[in-house]
This record gives structure tokens, C-alpha cells and sequence, in this order.
């Protein structure tokens, strides 16, 4: 099975479009709210996605094209 799946990670949904940031896991470590993230801006988007069932969860990996885009656009947008 896959690692176990905790506040703060950034994640895929089986189903969903995008990635998204886990904010709660239930008790019984079963189901996650996750809301939609902007890795971009490292902001959250939008509403939570409630009681998603953890086993549909996949964290997210970023390749190391998509982080020097990232380090370089945030490089740039630093206030």
C-alpha cells in the first residue's frame, strides 16, 4: 500500500483533476479532506473536497522540470 497519508502532503485524487493538500484525516485514518493546491503559488484553491477515501489518494511528485519551473516563476514573483 502506499505511504501513509498525513496533514500538509500534497496529493493526486483517482477521479479528480489536479492536486490537491490533505487538511484533516479522519480518526480511523479511512477518509481525508483535501482542497485543491496551486503548487505554483503553494496556495489553496477553492473548497474542501470532503470524506475522500484515503486508499484513492496518491501522493504527488514533482519531476525535475516542473520544480525548476517553479523555483524559477517563484524566483521572479518574489515580492
Amino acid at each position: 500500500m502506499s505511504a501513509e497519508i498525513r496533514v500538509g502532503q500534497i496529493v493526486v485524487p483517482d477521479g479528480l483533476v489536479g492536486v490537491y493538500r490533505v487538511v484533516k484525516v479522519s480518526t480511523d485514518g479511512q477518509t481525508a479532506d483535501i482542497e485543491k493546491f496551486d503548487v505554483s503559488t503553494q496556495k489553496s484553491v477553492g473548497d474542501p473536497v470532503r470524506s475522500v477515501a484515503v486508499n484513492k489518494l496518491t501522493l504527488y511528485k514533482e519531476d525535475s522540470s516542473q520544480a525548476a519551473a517553479r523555483i524559477l516563476r517563484e524566483a521572479i514573483t518574489e515580492d
